[in-house]
C-alpha cells in the first residue's frame, strides 16, 4: 500500500505492505489527532482505487471522491440515524440496524462498500451486538472502519472479528519535516514548540499552528497574570490571580485552553523560542519543566469532574511550591 501520506507509524506501514486484500473489518485506535482519519481515508481509497499498481493512487475518480467524502458507496453514519434518535446520546442500536439493512444493497459504483464509524466507543452494547451480526455474516463487498480513542471499550466479540491498528505519536525529524511541509513559512522553533506541546500528536500540532484552537483573549491575559505573579515571587498575587479567574467564572472549556496554552508556553520557554522569553525571565529550566508537568496534570483533570475553581486553586498553590525549586 502507498501510505506515504501517513506520518510515522512504520509498524503499521510494514503490516500493510504488499498487495494482499485488506481485512473487511478494521479498528483504528489512537488519541484525537493521531492520524486515524488519515489512515481510514487511505484504506478506503486503497479498497476502491481504479488504477493498477500500488494503491491508493490518489488521482483516480474513486480516490478523489473518497478524499472529498463524496464516494457514493461510503455513506456517512449520520444517514442511518432516525430523526427520533437524534437527541439520544451515543450510537444507538436502531442506527446500526439501519446501517445493517443498507449493507445488503450492492455497491453502486465500485467493488467495495465502506462504512466508517467514528468514535466507535459511543456504540452502546446493543448497537455493538447488532454490528457483530453483520461483521460475521455480511457480504464480501462490505468493509467496516471503526475509529476509536480506546479500542478496549469495544466488546471483545467485536475486537476479535477486526484487525486492529493503533496509531502512535510521531517525534523527531520526521514529525518536524511533516510540520515544515504544512507550514513552510513558520520558524522551526515555533513548529518544534507546537510539536512538544502536542505530545507528538501531529493533528493537535497542526490545529495549534492553524489557529483552530485559537485561544480566548482572556486566556492570554490569564497567562500574563500568572507570569507576573511568578516574577514577583508573591504568594498573595498567585492566590489573587486564582480567585480573580474564579470570580470571572472561567468555563471548563476555557480552563482547558488555559492549560493547553500554558503547556505550549513552557515548550516555547524550554526550546528557546521567543514566545517563551517571559517565562525564562522568571523561572529556571527546572521550574519550567515542573510547570509544564503541572499543565499536563491540569489538562487531564479537566476531562474529569474537577471544578474550575478547585483546579485554579490547585494550580496557584502548586505554582507557589515550585518557586522553591532552584
Amino acid at each position: 500500500m502507498n501510505l506515504t501520506r501517513l506520518a510515522g507509524n512504520e509498524r503499521i506501514k510494514e503490516q500493510l505492505s504488499g498487495p494482499a486484500r485488506l481485512p473487511h473489518a478494521i479498528i483504528l485506535g489512537g488519541p484525537q489527532g493521531s492520524g486515524k482519519h488519515t489512515l481510514a481515508r487511505l484504506l478506503a481509497q486503497a479498497m476502491v482505487c481504479e488504477e493498477p499498481g500500488e494503491a491508493p493512487c490518489g488521482v483516480c475518480r474513486s480516490c478523489r471522491q473518497v478524499e472529498k467524502e463524496i464516494y457514493p458507496d461510503m455513506p456517512p453514519l449520520e444517514s442511518f440515524v432516525d430523526p427520533k434518535d437524534r437527541e439520544k446520546k451515543g450510537i444507538v442500536v436502531e442506527t446500526i440496524r439501519n446501517l445493517r439493512r443498507d449493507v445488503f444493497v450492492r455497491p453502486n459504483q465500485g467493488r467495495r462498500k465502506i462504512y466508517r464509524i467514528d468514535q466507535a466507543e459511543k456504540m452502546n452494547p446493543e448497537a455493538q451486538n447488532a454490528l457483530l451480526k453483520v461483521l460475521e455474516d455480511g457480504p464480501d463487498y462490505a468493509a467496516f472502519l471503526l475509529l476509536t480513542e480506546n479500542p478496549l471499550v469495544l466488546l471483545q466479540t467485536i475486537r476479535s472479528r477486526c484487525v486492529r491498528y493503533d496509531l502512535a505519536p510521531v517525534f523527531g525529524p520526521e514529525a518536524l519535516a511533516f510540520l515544515k511541509s504544512r507550514f513552510p513559512q513558520r520558524e522551526e522553533r515555533a513548529l518544534q514548540a507546537a510539536l512538544d506541546a502536542s505530545d507528538g500528536i501531529l493533528g493537535r500540532a497542526v490545529s495549534r499552528l492553524e489557529g483552530e484552537a485559537e485561544e480566548n483573549p482572556r486566556i492570554g491575559e490569564a497567562l500574563t497574570g500568572l507570569a507576573k505573579a511568578l516574577t514577583h515571587r508573591s504568594e498573595l498575587e498567585l492566590m489573587e490571580w486564582s480567585v480573580g479567574l474564579q470570580n470571572d467564572k472561567l468555563t471548563r472549556e476555557q480552563l482547558g485552553q488555559l492549560y493547553q496554552s500554558l503547556l505550549e508556553a513552557m515548550a516555547a520557554a524550554l526550546t528557546g523560542a521567543p514566545a517563551g522569553q517571559i517565562w525564562r525571565d522568571c523561572l529556571t529550566p527546572r521550574q519550567q519543566a515542573e510547570l509544564s508537568q503541572l499543565a499536563r496534570t491540569g489538562l487531564q483533570a479537566v476531562e474529569g469532574n474537577i471544578s474550575p475553581g478547585h483546579s485554579l486553586g490547585w494550580l496557584a498553590v502548586s505554582a507557589w511550591e515550585l518557586l522553591r525549586l532552584e
